[in-house]
């Protein structure tokens, strides 16, 4: 037998205190009065009586009374020690309870519940009304962030308004992270118990180190789910085309996680409306890449949805079935071409239909003039510059030029280019003839995007406000504007300052901290979730920066801006919803809660009934005159 309760010296002590008072009250009892009968004939019946009765019961009686008594005292001092058997475990555990609320967890292939979020719930639920008196749990959620939402606490009833209020998310799942967080929190109790309430998705991709939870932590994996088939859009992008950007084309990536052929529709919906629809039909296992070119359609919000078509086949994850993307407005650029006249340089720009171009002679440029204009490109002038803009210079003269000049280059030859930089995207230069060049010397804010034998002849620069691109000889004097490069690479100078990157607007993975583009100027931003939900965020170097765990159109505004991004789940392991089991080395994990969820044995309730009875027997002893 063990005891839990009050401390044995103070129920003896206690103990004690009671014997002695019942004894006291048993002598005082003993004691007889003088009672005046008026009737001398019932005195002589009693008398009677008295005689019948052997002296030996007469004791026996009075003495059953203060052994009753003492009984009772015996009872209550055995309640106040909270015995239970040897055998059972009566230590206080601290229980950690680790429930995933990622991705998904929103995977409906469950009975008892609308979706596996809702089965972990009732699971913890059950989990919390075994508690015991002496136990602590703690809550916390995890997706692949950690939510911790109580510290050990020892009544249950606190976290359970916060385990109800757990929802799935939109992101994906870090054991590692939350394993280690539950390894620090146990390490140091004593009886530790880690349940962690998953479907395990994607366990069986991961290899764990042994984690050190302390000695004697049990481990136990509810694992929550039984389907793994699945078809996810798994990637969703469009961008416009450089010549005309009416028309844009889709990038989408549909993958099936289903062991057999299913046939799916992909939607593509623009603004809400329903554009288009593709038959898809999907082997096993395959991830299937479509590119939809000339999608004419009116719209920014654009969205592909995927559903199947097969009836032998049910999808449960309902997340990861739709994608989003922002198709970026139509808006030409305004280019300000400061020249006496160079058709070669004013042809590719005027032949653009994205691109609002005015001409104007040097004499006439003054640096007001950049203001309202997205690029502003000399020919062969260095005029005085503004604080702030996007200028080009080609072949600027040795007075005003932002570049110092060091002497000419006869028949220049590149042999360097950095193929990388956005300038060079889609044209090559390596065999370009050039009649002459000039020599420049290059600074800390420079670039040299083309060189001949490390001298610079295509050069960017960025410094605060102020961002320049120069090209160190004469297009007249080479043969570049009759290349194909040419109208290439002016397309290139006008989307390196404006971001236009071919009329593309990147999608955002949730989970992820995102960095937003915002106005100038701006120190703070609000953030209208898809669910409609607000919050203001910081602004740090002209970025709204948040995280975001919901899939949709999100908007970010400021005080002289709004703007609308797309995110997407976009999480491949994620959309692999098959159940899996936790594997921690030579760690024993059990897979039900029987070592968990046990009833105890209370056995000072039943002292409390003895005690009760004892009572009842006393009470009715003493009406039968029996005790008295």
């Amino acid at each position: 037998m063990q005891f839990t309760g009050l401390p044995i010296s103070t129920i003896l002590t206690i103990a004690g205190v009671v014997a002695a008072g019942v004894t006291v009250l048993y002598i005082l009892k003993l004691r007889k009065r003088r009672i005046q009968v008026p009737f001398s004939h019932l005195w002589g019946r009693v008398l009677e009586k008295k005689r019948r009765q052997s002296d030996f019961w007469r004791k026996f009686r009075r003495f059953l009374s203060w052994l009753l008594h003492i009984l009772m005292a015996a009872l209550i001092a055995f309640a106040l020690a909270d015995p239970h058997l040897e055998e059972e475990e009566v230590r206080g555990r601290h229980i950690l309870l680790l429930v995933d609320n990622s991705a998904s967890m929103a995977a409906t292939d469950v009975s008892g519940g609308a979706d596996r979020m809702d089965v972990a719930r009732q699971k913890a639920l059950e989990i919390l009304e075994t508690v015991g008196a002496e136990d602590r749990i703690m809550l916390v959620a995890f997706n692949d962030q950690i939510q911790p939402l109580s510290p050990f606490v020892a009544e249950a009833s606190i976290i359970e308004q916060p385990l109800r209020q757990i929802k799935t998310t939109a992101t994906g799942t870090s054991y590692k992270d939350a394993l280690g967080f539950a390894a620090d929190s146990l390490r140091d109790t004593s009886n530790g118990h880690l349940v962690l309430i998953s479907d395990g998705s994607g366990l069986s991709e991961e290899t764990f180190e042994e984690f050190d939870f302390g000695e004697g932590t049990k481990l136990t994996h509810l694992k929550i789910g039984e389907s793994s088939g699945n078809v996810a859009v798994t990637a969703f992008n469009v961008r416009r085309y450089v010549a005309n950007k009416l028309d844009y084309e889709l990038f989408v990536q549909v993958k099936n996680y289903f062991d057999r052929a299913v046939e799916a529709e992909l939607q593509i919906h623009a603004d809400g409306r329903l554009v288009d629809t593709k038959p898809l039909s999907l082997q096993p296992g395959e991830t299937m890449q479509r590119f939809y070119p000339s999608q004419a359609v009116s719209g920014e919000k654009l969205e592909a949805r995927v559903r199947l078509t097969s009836r032998d086949a049910r999808d449960v994850f309902p997340l990861d079935d739709r994608a989003f993307a922002m198709l970026p407005s139509i808006r030409k650029v305004r280019v300000l071409a400061v020249s006496d006249g160079n058709l070669f340089l004013e042809g590719p720009l005027l032949l653009n239909p994205n691109l609002e171009v005015e001409r104007i002679k040097p004499d006439q440029y003054t640096p007001d003039r950049s203001k309202g204009f997205d690029v502003t490109i000399f020919d062969s002038v260095a005029p005085a510059l503004p604080q702030e803009g996007n200028f080009v210079f080609f072949d600027p003269p040795a007075e005003g030029s932002p570049w110092e000049q060091r002497g000419d280059i006869d028949d220049p030859i590149i042999t360097a280019v950095k193929d990388s930089h956005p300038l060079m995207r889609w044209i090559t230069l390596k065999d370009l003839n050039i009649g002459a060049a000039t020599s420049w010397r290059t600074g800390r804010w420079d670039s040299t995007v083309a060189a001949s034998f490390g001298k610079p002849l295509i050069v960017t620069r960025k410094r605060d406000n102020l961002n320049l691109i120069g090209v160190a000889f004469d297009i007249r004097n080479s043969d570049m504007p009759l290349r194909v490069a040419f109208p290439v690479f002016m397309i290139n100078v006008v989307d390196y300052f404006t971001l236009d990157d071919d009329s593309y607007i990147p999608n955002y993975t949730t989970g992820d901290t995102w960095a937003v583009d915002v106005a100038k100027g701006a120190d703070k931003a609000t953030v209208t979730t898809p669910t409609g939900e607000q919050t203001e965020v910081p602004v740090y170097n002209g970025r709204a920066v948040f995280n975001g765990d919901q899939t949709g159109f999100y908007t970010v505004a400021t005080a002289d801006e709004t703007k609308t991004i797309a995110a997407n789940l976009s999480n491949l392991r994620e959309s692999r919803i098959a159940p899996g089991d936790l594997e921690l080395g030579k760690a024993k994990v059990d897979q039900d809660a029987d070592s968990l969820i046990f009833e105890r044995n209370e056995l000072w309730i039943w002292a409390i009934l003895a005690l009760v009875l004892l009572l009842l027997i006393e009470w009715a002893t003493y009406n039968r005159r029996v005790t008295v």
